[in-house]
């Protein structure tokens, strides 16, 4: 097995050289960190390649992606086994999806220490969605037809039974024991809503201490399908501009997961999409997305069931922010405007859907 880096500075021209051949002939390598305050269990570089003489030619630039260098993060990342799930991900089931991933040369984990190291082309031709700034309409639209896409194709499949040790099912280990986790954090996290929002969503994510568990496990009930679990803005990489119908390679699979096609839908819509454009679109994209659920052959599911998994999935992603956020450096501006524009969306959910419900 080859050595897995902790650090960018391990990752060095000898190295790469060592654990993928195709850059045997590499002499230099430069790491630069991107995305500080951004990927907030894990550590990404883009890595400046330099040949040596005679070399044959290849990529100048690479991404790597390694643990974080934060403890508590790490500890997170570590329980819900992210950094290994990914590694799988890569080496075992994209060749299964059409949803686009970027092309990945090293994919390793160490049992031992916990620490991977993921290095992948570099999609430095592509522009990443804007959390913070919200989706446009043109980005939201190719996202749910790609993740659709994905649904479509592992929807109700006879193979995820023998997939679920790899992707398991929301609510099962390590997805399970949400209640918990979510309430080991929220008392940190509530006290950095205090003026943010509204105390109905303080009030829900104080229920959700107790009830997360039972929400987590009715959305992975029969029917389900693999969904990518952390689909959101930064995650989404974009060609084409302002065209009506951008291209999309989708990154950060670490979350991967057995589940209702809508949760995908429904996480995105409250955390990555402005309230207003939400409030305009989401009623005929799920439509569509249900129409193209239908036409793939899909019978045992109405769209009032996909209507009210919706629902729960705009809700649910406040799990993941309380939980990394009790850990994160919520005094980083970007990492503090991510969070804050977040909860907003989900507040505004909170007020437009009734979700209340959902927690008693």
């Amino acid at each position: 097995m080859i050595a897995v880096p902790t650090s960018a500075e391990d990752i060095t021209a000898a190295w790469l050289c060592s654990a993928a051949p195709e850059f045997s002939g590499v002499a230099s390598v430069t790491a630069e960190r991107l995305g500080e305050g951004v990927g907030m269990t894990t550590e990404i570089y883009r890595l400046t390649l330099g040949y040596g003489e005679g070399a044959n030619g290849g990529p100048r630039t690479l991404v790597a992606k390694i643990q974080a260098s934060i403890p508590a993060m790490r500890d997170l990342a570590n329980a819900y086994g992210l950094y290994e799930r990914e590694v799988l991900f890569y080496r075992e089931i994209a060749k299964t999806i059409s949803m686009c991933s970027p092309r990945c040369y090293v994919a390793a984990f160490n049992p031992d220490t916990d620490a991977f190291v993921l290095v992948m082309e570099d999609l430095n031709k592509t522009m990443p969605g804007d959390q913070v700034a919200g989706l446009s309409p043109a980005q939201i639209k190719v996202a749910i037809d790609q993740v659709g896409a994905l649904h479509q194709r592992w929807w109700d499949h006879r193979e995820l039974k023998a997939l679920e040790h790899k992707v398991q099912p929301f609510g099962t280990p390590p997805y399970c024991e949400f209640s918990a986790r979510h309430a080991a954090g929220w008392e940190t996290f509530d006290r950095w809503l205090e003026g943010r929002c509204s105390p109905e969503l303080r009030r829900i994510g104080a229920r959700m201490c107790t009830e997360l568990d039972r929400i987590a496990e009715d959305m992975a009930r029969e029917p389900r399908t693999i969904c990518h679990g952390d689909f959101r803005a930064d995650n989404l990489m974009f060609t084409g501009g302002d065209a009506a119908e951008p291209g999309l390679t989708c990154v950060d699979w670490q979350i991967a997961m057995q589940a209702r096609g809508p949760f995908d839908i429904g996480y995105m819509m409250s955390g990555s999409v402005n309230t207003d454009v939400r409030r305009e679109h989401e009623t005929r994209l799920l439509k569509g997305y249900h129409d193209k659920l239908v036409a793939s052959g899909v019978t045992n599911y109405g769209f009032d069931e996909c209507l009210y998994d919706y629902r729960r999935a705009l809700l649910i992603g406040m799990t993941y922010l309380s939980q990394s956020g009790a850990v994160a450096d919520l005094t980083h501006p970007r990492t503090e405007a991510l969070y804050d524009a977040g909860m907003k969306r989900i507040d505004a959910a909170i007020q437009d859907h009734g979700l209340a419900e959902f927690v008693g």
